[in-house]
């Protein structure tokens, strides 16, 4: 990610916590949709939100980023799946649009980036063969 992604994506994150419910409603939609295992839609919504919440802050520190995914790895809720951009990244991506009025282009290349980055380390925690217990 670049210095000006992160900036982007910091800004604007100010602008989802304000918009916090719209967005956990669009995202519940969404995983209705879309969902490929049977977790409740709302119950993935909220976790992923709070998820996002905890580590768009850590973006720009990589190690940081990555110590802190594994606590919240293991708290995803589906044992079926690992998080990942084409589901949750792109419902994230759907539901900003919707519900946050400054959404562009070029915000979402950012948020694009970023999720890319938060789903991978995501994934990696999730589906770590070195975990102490199952997922």
């Amino acid at each position: 990610m670049t210095p000006e992604d992160l900036h982007a994506v910091e800004v604007s994150w100010a602008e989802c916590l304000l918009a916090r419910e719209p967005l956990l409603d669009a995202l519940a939609r969404r995983f209705h949709a879309v969902s490929p295992t049977p977790v409740h839609a709302e119950q993935r919504a909220r976790w992923l939100f709070s998820a996002v919440e905890a580590l768009v802050g850590l973006l720009s520190a990589p190690s940081r980023l990555a110590a802190r995914a594994r606590d919240i790895g293991a708290t995803w809720p589906d044992p079926l799946t690992a998080p990942s951009f084409g589901v949750e990244g792109r419902a994230w991506m759907q539901a900003a649009d919707e519900c946050l009025g400054i959404w562009s282009h070029e915000l979402e290349a950012s948020w694009r980036q970023a999720w890319m980055l938060l789903s991978d380390v995501l994934a990696a925690e999730t589906l770590s063969p070195f975990a102490d217990e199952p997922r």
